[in-house]
Formats: C-alpha cells, structure tokens, sequence
C-alpha cells in the first residue's frame, strides 16, 4: 500500500532533515510551510523557534515561542519548554521583566530536569536575579552532579553573592569534571594567590584543546596566577598568548565586532545629531520610578566602588549593571542589525521622543525596584548613550569615575575582557580616545550635571569626596559609606573580590610593574597629551 504523505508532514521532514544538518535558514523555511498548511504542528513551532535562537533572531524567536506554548493546552508539560525557550530570547531584547515572569511561570509548573534548571538559572542571572538563580543551581548540580558547566555557573553566582568559600568549592568541582578553562579563570580570579597556594603547577598541566576561547581563558588565567607571585616575566608572556587568543574568539552577538572606525563614527554621529543646543530647553520626559544615578567612567576606573560607596547609604539600591539602556536604543529604533549601537541608531533617537526611551527603561528595570528612593545604574559604557540619557531622565544624576589611563587600560588588557578593543594596545588607546571625545562633548553639552570624581583622589582622601558626591546627589552623609567593604550585596563586575576589601590604594599605579611592555599604549597616551612622560595623568 502507498502511503501519500500530508504536504505538511513532507515540509515537516524537511525541517527536521535540515535540523540534522545545522542548516538554521532552511529550518525556518520548511518551519514557516508547515505552519502555513497545519498550525497544529507543534513541531514546528519548536524547530522555527530553536532555528530562530540559533540565529540569533531573537525577536522571531520570541514570538514563535510564544505562539507554540500558547497552542498547548494550559496543564500540557511541554508548555514548560517552550517557556523555557522563550526566556532564553527574552534577554538579548532586554525584555528582563518578562524573562524573570516567564522563568517563574515555568517554575510554577514544575521543572525538575537540571537542563532547563540550568537555562532558566543563567537568564535569570542576566536579568540581575542571581539570589534566585542559586537554589536553581543548586537543584542542577543535585540532580547532574557531574555536569561542570553547572558547577562552573552555580560558582560565578555564589561569586557574584559574595560567597567567595562556596564558589572556590564550585570552580574546584568544574575543574575536577572537565579541562573547564572558564572554571580556571574564574577561580583565579577569585582572590590572590601565593607562592604557597596556587594552581600554576595544574594550569601548565592542562589541555585547553583547540578552542580559542577556552586557549585565551588558560592564558589569562595564567597570567592572574604569575602575576600574584610576582613572576613578571612569565605573567607577561602569558598576558600577550591569551591578548593573541582573544583576539582570534569568533564573533557573536555577545562578543561582538569593534573597529576603531565604527567607534569614530558614533562619536561623530552623537556630535551631529546631539549637539550642545539640544539641551538647551528644559527637557520634558518624565519618570515613574526611583530617581537614577548613572555611574559611568572607563571599565575599571573605580565604578564598582563607587557603587558600593553609594549602595551603603539607606536610600540608594544598586541593581547592578543594567543593560536597560543599550536595550531601549536597540528596541525604540526598531534596529535589525547585530551591532549593539551605530550611528543609524543615533540618527533615529535624535528624531524620536526621549519619552519612549525613558518608559523602556522604566517598564524594564521596574521589577528591580526594592522602594527605596535612588537607584544606581553602573553600566560603565553608559557613556556611549549620556546625553539621550539626559533628556529622558532629566533629574538623573551622573557621576564620572576618572583614573589615571594607563591604570584604566591596562586593568581591562589583563583581563580577558569583554570588549574586542581590550586586545590590543593600539586598540585600548583608540578606544580611549573615542571615549574622550566623546566625554568632552558631553561635558560640553551639560557638564554641570556631571559630577567628576578622581578615583586616586578619592582613595587618598575617602571622606571629602564621598561627602561631596552624597551632597551632589541629595543625599545626607552617612559614616557607612566609609565602610563600603562592609556592605552586603552582589557585584557585577571583574573588581568583586577587591571591592570587598577597605578603601585601598593598592591598585594606584599598578601598569608600572609592566612599564617596559607597555611602551606602546604610553607612547600612544602620551601623544594625546593623557600622560606625561613619566605615566602620570594630565587630562
């Protein structure tokens, strides 16, 4: 007997088929046929809607998601996976609020496998709800105890918690399972070690396999462990392999392209588009929520402690650092592109209402909100986004973190940062400048909104200016911002072991111990007239 196959079932064996393969693209074709011929075809939904993720297609991805699950009945288990997946696309839009819904509705309906424990976990730590991504974590490697990567996130979020024993015991698990460089890194990161208790001997041991990722984090973590015990020549020689590594990581929507050209064109595009007369006349967007502190500065210019000077005060929260902002110019402009901003976006935001920024912003940081009347935002590249921050939060405030460059760049360079410009040290000095230029503008524009703190200053003389930043905020001194190691809180940032320790100045001037192999970002810093000849500060 002849079987004639449905048209929809034949689209549908094309979706699978191109599913083996990893063809996403066609995927989402055949996906889309069924659909057309047979809405009922769940399948579909579900290939559409992974295709769509895998493509980075969030906002299709989003939406089939929602689709699929919506087509199953309400007590149906599989309603559970497709919530799960549409998480998953709801953080890259910056849509965190509905995220942390969704994660709680399939939480609701019973999760007991550690996969989507782990997925749900991980994007619930995106949307800075790490105290409720540990029990989950906790829960997944219960159930997996041999999975690393489990142990690898339960660990970076007890690090982030402040729980520094329990993550070392977590990365120490990771590592024991699998040659788990990211476990590596982070646990040598996690504090400073010595020449009587280090992992050197086990790091030169390990495979980091062919991986460039997993090649740059062995390096780097490397480099963290020589450095402590003061090997130099090692630490540098490990420095430059995982910069070479780094360098050669495939681009992603989360590691994303840089180019000094596209870093130029922003700043321009700011300039034209932003000039000083557009915050001329009173701004109008008003805000809902608690007032906004915005700290901004250079990755590693003493913005967490700033944060955590200021999150010690009885009226202020500090979330941590919120992509809300980057996600509004992306979602407002209505921008299809991979990059996370360009000078088309910027275009757009000069023609559209503040307001509709503003009220992204709110809607997506409102489930943050613990009451309290201030709230901090400390997303370092805030700068790229100041002054359409300005006009949609009028009574906002900022406050600039300076420190001197060379301390600045070379804390980024050592780290195996996030940003592609932190490679290079031509890079990290045309980042700099672009960076400049463009606080020169904004400084030009509103300057007097802007509060400038010198971390050098600040460390050698802690009171006067943590005075003088509470009374630009409107806020009353409290002798517990002196103490901001006592705090208790997360951190989100590279600085969350140090930061737990007293105001110090042991980082001041930290490059000079590599002076020698930092000849070309001095050189280059010099030229701009930054630094003077001796590496010291003078704009």
């Amino acid at each position: 007997m002849t079987y004639i196959l449905h048209p929809a079932d034949t689209a549908l064996e094309e979706a699978m088929q191109a599913a083996g393969r990893g063809d996403h693209a066609a995927v989402i074709n055949a996906a889309r046929r069924v659909i057309e011929l047979d809405p009922q075809k769940l399948q579909a939904w579900w290939l559409w809607g992974m295709a769509a993720l895998d493509s980075y297609l969030y906002q299709e991805a989003e939406t089939v998601m929602a689709e699929g699950m919506n087509r199953l009945p309400a007590a149906h288990p599989a309603r559970v996976r497709f919530l799960a997946q549409r998480v998953r696309a709801l953080t890259p839009l910056g849509r965190y609020a509905e995220a942390c819904e969704a994660a709680r509705q399939a939480l609701a309906m019973g999760v007991e496998d550690a996969e989507t424990l782990h997925l749900l976990a991980t994007h619930l730590s995106r949307a800075s709800r790490e105290a409720e991504a540990l029990p989950l974590l906790q829960r997944a490697t219960a159930l997996q105890p041999d999975a690393a990567a489990y142990w690898f996130s339960r660990g970076e979020t007890e690090a982030f918690l402040g729980e520094l024993d329990a993550a070392e015991a977590s990365f120490e698990k990771a590592v024991a399972l699998a040659p788990h460089m990211g476990a590596h890194l982070a646990l040598a990161r996690l504090k400073r070690w010595t020449l009587q208790n280090n992992h050197i001997e086990r790091l030169l041991a390990a495979s980091p396999g062919e991986s460039a990722l997993h090649q740059a984090s062995h390096a780097y973590a490397l480099f963290k462990e020589y450095d402590d015990i003061d090997d130099r020549a090692n630490a540098w020689e490990w420095l430059q392999k995982g910069a070479e590594f780094a360098k050669a990581e495939p681009e992603t929507p989360r590691n994303p392209a840089w180019s000094s050209r596209l870093e130029s064109e922003i700043v321009a595009a700011w300039r034209t588009w932003f000039p000083a007369n557009s915050f001329t006349n009173p701004a109008t967007a008003t805000r809902t929520g608690p007032r906004r502190i915005f700290i901004i500065g250079l990755p590693r210019s003493g913005t967490t402690l700033m944060e955590r000077i200021l999150a010690a005060h009885s009226q202020v929260q500090a979330p941590g650092e919120l992509q809300a902002f980057p996600a509004a110019m992306k979602m407002v402009s209505n921008s299809q592109t991979q990059t996370l901003l360009d000078a088309d976006m910027i275009a757009t935001a000069a023609k559209t209402d503040p307001q509709a920024y503003a009220d992204f912003y709110e809607r997506e940081t409102a489930y943050l909100d613990n009451g309290r009347p201030y709230m901090i935002d400390k997303l370092p590249n805030n700068t790229d986004y100041l002054g359409l921050i300005r006009l949609a939060f009028p009574d906002a405030l900022f406050i600039h973190m300076r420190r001197n460059p060379l301390d600045s760049l070379f804390g980024a360079y050592k780290l195996h940062f996030a940003a592609r410009w932190s490679f290079d040290q031509n890079d990290l000095a045309d980042h700099y400048g672009y960076y400049r230029d463009l606080m020169d503008h904004w400084q030009a524009c509103f300057g007097k909104d802007i509060v400038e703190v010198s971390l050098e200053a600040l460390i050698s003389d802690p009171e006067s200016h943590i005075r003088r930043v509470l009374a630009a905020c409107g806020l009353p001194f409290e002798a517990v911002c002196l103490s901001p190691h006592e705090a208790a809180g997360a951190v989100a940032s590279a600085s969350s072991s140090q930061v737990r320790q007293p105001i110090n100045s042991e980082g001041v001037g930290a490059w000079r111990r590599y002076a020698s192999g930092l000849i070309p970002l001095r050189t280059r810093l010099q030229a701009m007239g930054a630094i003077d000849s001796n590496g010291d500060t003078l704009s």
